[in-house]
Order: structure tokens, then C-alpha cells, then sequence
């Protein structure tokens, strides 16, 4: 059984180091922050082992990187790239996942999730409690799908998006790359790049040269 850390001590930190505990298939030691006012303390009954330059020194030490903000994520897996660290997958004994659907590396997939034939969750992506993944749908990397949101068949969501809690995604549509999805929405149209979109039907509110901040 091989060991993992996670990157991240807070609340999402903390539920994807009992993911991991409760699966079995990995051994959560401990967390990374990069608050060096935390290295040493005690979380969830695991320790904060240190910042980044903990995992310098630690190579085999695999990774999950848990934060919910899409940029910050790619940031973060970018630097634990850079040190040579490999990634595990957290994923509940509690979700559901076809046989024929794929998962990226790093993916943190909670409880009561459900990812149906075919689909595919891109790399660093979390699929938050409850939510769901239909058919043939595709999610890609440094994505967050917070807890209730429902994609339904054949729908794409680009790189870097953050679903709201409760959305809903119909099905066949798509939101573009590094976009925002209002918690309570509904997407019966596509969305583009860079935009947050609110409301019953979703609407543009927002554009953004940046990604999602």
C-alpha cells in the first residue's frame, strides 16, 4: 500500500484524506500546506508534514492535490509536477463509476457521485458529493463540480470550469473552458470560455480575459 499526501489542509483537504482512508487502496500520512504556521499540528487525527519542500525530499510520497478553486489547482499541480511527485486518485467506495468510463490521474471523486458509461473526468478534476457524470459526457482537467450538480448525457465542460452546487447541465451542451456555473443553475444553451453564467435558464452575467479567479 502506497503512501499518499494531500496538498491542502482545509475542509476539501480533510474529506479527501478520509476518502483515501476509506478506500483501501492507498495510505493518507499527511497533509501539505504551504502555512508553515501549520507544519507540525495535528488535523483529522494526521499531521501537517510540512510545505512543498517536504515533498522535495520525499519522492515516493504519491499526491492529491485537494483545492477547490480551478486556478489555484492548476498552479499547485504545476509546482508538484516540477518537484517529480506522482499522483494518486482519491475515490469513494461510496460513488458509483462504470466500468467504461475513464478517470484522469489526481482525480478526487466524493461520495454519492455517480459517473455512467463512457464518460470521461479529466486530470485533477473533482467530482464533489452527490454529484453526477451521464453518459458519454466529457469534464476536463482542474475542474470543480460541487456537491448536487448534474451533467446529463453527451455534455462538455472544458478545462478549469467550477460548477455551482444543485446546477444542471442538459443535456448535449456544453460550457466552455474556464467558466463559472452559478450554484442552482440551469445550462440549456452553451456556454463560451471565460464567462460566469447565473440563473433558470443560466445567463451571462460576466466575461473574463483571465481564468476563473
Amino acid at each position: 500500500m502506497k503512501d499518499v499526501a494531500v496538498v491542502g489542509a482545509g475542509g476539501h483537504g480533510r474529506e479527501v484524506a478520509e476518502i483515501l482512508a476509506d478506500a483501501g487502496q492507498f495510505r493518507p500520512i499527511g497533509f501539505i500546506d504551504q502555512d508553515p504556521q501549520l507544519t507540525g499540528r495535528t488535523i483529522d487525527d494526521l499531521p501537517v508534514l510540512g510545505t512543498m519542500d517536504w515533498l522535495a525530499k520525499h519522492p515516493d510520497v504519491l499526491v492529491v492535490v485537494a483545492i477547490g478553486n480551478p486556478t489555484i489547482l492548476q498552479r499547485v499541480v504545476g509546482q508538484v509536477r516540477e518537484l517529480g511527485s506522482q499522483f494518486a486518485q482519491a475515490i469513494s467506495p461510496a460513488a458509483k463509476i462504470s466500468r467504461l468510463a475513464e478517470l484522469g490521474p489526481g482525480v478526487a471523486i466524493f461520495p454519492g457521485v455517480i459517473v455512467n458509461t463512457r464518460a470521461r473526468i479529466g486530470a485533477y478534476t473533482t467530482l464533489n458529493v452527490g454529484s453526477s457524470v451521464s453518459h458519454d459526457s466529457v469534464v476536463g482537467d482542474f475542474c470543480v463540480i460541487n456537491p448536487g450538480a448534474r451533467l446529463a448525457g453527451n455534455v462538455k465542460v472544458g478545462d478549469g470550469c467550477y460548477i455551482g452546487m444543485g446546477a444542471n447541465i442538459i443535456h448535449g451542451h456544453s460550457v466552455g473552458a474556464w467558466s463559472t456555473v452559478g450554484a442552482g443553475s440551469a445550462v440549456v444553451h452553451d456556454l463560451p470560455e471565460h464567462v460566469t453564467a447565473v440563473g433558470v435558464p443560466a445567463r451571462v452575467i460576466k466575461r473574463r480575459a483571465d481564468t476563473f479567479e
